[in-house]
């Protein structure tokens, strides 16, 4: 089949959707990834994937969106693609309707995530909720990454029961090995003390990653002398075109108080989960958080927060604490907790890693892709046949 995977930013593709492509293509079929433009489209491209770039932001703006509406309904048309599969909210918005106007047969949308949760305020899913409506609506198929959005879904009338199934979300199991990589020498590199009880995080430098309950965290640590050993090491890349972008003269201003070391977008992630004593996501909105399953296989501890996705990926009080949502305070205590249990962290983590290798293998992920494609081209074939 000839297939669009369609994200906004390319770093999905690049992070999120790669293997899932790569596997399409093994497969034999034909993938093009549809994404906006940026740095990270040359390594798309290296990897073997053709990717076509288009002005699709995930802010909403009208202008900006029409404009890329109009693109997507051309490149669709131009492709003739048998399926145009979707993925985060602002592909998910425009994808589908430009795949519908272009006469596209198939149309799937992987939710990652979906915009509204109970965590949020009554009012504020009832505005998100149209929105997530729209895209099952002019989709034919919905993947879900998290099974507790499967159930809102059918719940709140999204969708009937047989349009959408459980897809799930995993990482490479073997990659994410703590027997695999020493990160000794990687701590001197980032003149890490040898004493230091490292609080790791990875993640995109944005309110809703709950970067601010972390520093307020980190400063109310900082501030006491049995804690002053706790270092922060933040990975992730700043987004200062989102409105909710970790301001840059607060991220030098923390850097130079020396508690909070900031590193930017990295390649070598496994590496650093191996410095960590620790792994802290205090976010306001997950789907299945990567990053979480990744720290978990290397056998971190992880500290987050008590939503939909989180509460999958980690066993409360057995792999990881889950904390009130944008709570500063509790997130300090379970940071101070696992600072002074330090004797748990090995067991929590062998649990971790025991429950992703079980439950978020990302073999197991691409084998319900396979078959979720594999049925998909045989039901077209059938109504070809008819």
């Amino acid at each position: 089949m000839k297939i669009a995977t369609l994200a906004a930013a390319p770093l999905s593709i690049n992070v999120l959707l790669r293997d899932q492509i790569k596997m399409l293509q093994e497969e034999g079929h034909e993938v093009i990834a549809l994404c906006g433009d940026g740095p990270m489209v040359r390594d798309i491209r290296n990897a073997g994937i053709v990717v076509e770039t288009i002005d699709l932001r995930r802010e909403l703006h009208p202008s900006a969106d029409l404009c890329a509406l109009y693109q997507l309904v051309q490149l669709f048309k131009r492709y003739r693609f048998d399926v145009v599969h979707t993925h985060t909210p602002k592909a998910g918005l425009l994808g589908p309707l430009a795949a519908r106007i272009a006469g596209v047969s198939h149309v799937v949308h992987t939710i990652h995530g979906l915009l509204f949760h109970k965590d949020m305020p009554f009012l504020r899913q009832m505005a998100f909720w149209p929105l997530e409506k729209w895209t099952a609506t002019l989709a034919t198929h919905l993947l879900s990454q998290s099974r507790e959005d499967v159930d809102i879904a059918i719940k709140t009338r999204l969708c009937a029961p047989d349009k959408i199934e459980y897809l799930g979300n995993g990482i490479d199991v073997d990659k994410f090995d703590p027997r695999k990589v020493d990160g000794f020498g990687l701590r001197e590199e980032l003149d890490l003390p040898r004493d230091a009880f490292v609080v790791g995080c990875v993640g995109r430098l944005v309110v809703e990653k709950g970067f601010r309950e972390l520093f307020l965290a980190a400063e109310e640590l900082s501030r006491q002398a049995d804690f002053r050993k706790i270092r922060f090491v933040i990975v992730g890349p700043e987004e200062p075109d989102q409105k909710d972008a970790i301001d840059r003269s607060l991220i030098d201003s923390l850097q130079a108080r020396g508690f909070i070391r900031f590193l930017g977008w990295r390649n070598d992630t496994r590496d650093l989960y191996a410095i960590m004593d620790i792994f802290v996501l205090p976010s306001y909105r997950e789907g299945i958080p990567r990053a979480c399953m990744e720290a978990a296989a290397m056998e971190k501890p992880v500290i987050a927060t008590n939503i939909r996705g989180n509460r999958e990926v980690i066993l409360n009080n057995v792999s990881g604490l889950l904390v009130p949502l944008r709570d500063s305070g509790a997130l300090a205590t379970a940071i101070k907790s696992f600072y002074i249990g330090r004797d748990k962290l090995a067991e929590m983590g062998r649990h971790g890693r025991q429950h992703i290798v079980g439950n978020f293998n990302q073999t197991t992920v691409l084998h319900r892709l396979s078959d979720f494609y594999r049925r998909l081209q045989q039901n077209a074939a059938k109504s070809i046949s008819i």
